[in-house]
């Protein structure tokens, strides 16, 4: 299993919009092959938002991450105040 982060910064004024493309942003992901899971966090001060996804491959978690860039980074370019980092990780699970 892969983790795929996504993080940026953004006015706390854009909340309601950065939470209009997370929502756009999971009705694509939960459509990709290989996706386990989406969840959205929000530093305290509204400042940093982020993704993280869960997905069954890292092949997976790359064309997933391309194909919801494909139809959000439009709007993501225009909400944040620094270009976005991305990191994908493997993720261990113990048993």
């Amino acid at each position: 299993m892969y983790a795929r982060y996504l993080k940026f910064k953004a006015d706390s004024s854009k909340r309601p919009e950065v939470e209009a493309l997370a929502d756009h942003a999971f009705a694509i992901a939960k459509q990709q092959h290989g996706f386990i899971s989406i969840h959205f966090v929000i530093s305290q001060d509204e400042s940093e938002y982020g993704s993280f996804s869960l997905w069954e491959s890292k092949n997976d978690a790359e064309a997933g991450g391309t194909a919801i860039r494909s139809k959000t980074a439009v709007t993501l370019e225009e909400l944040a105040s620094t270009p976005p980092t991305i990191d994908v990780y493997e993720v261990y699970k113990p048993e």
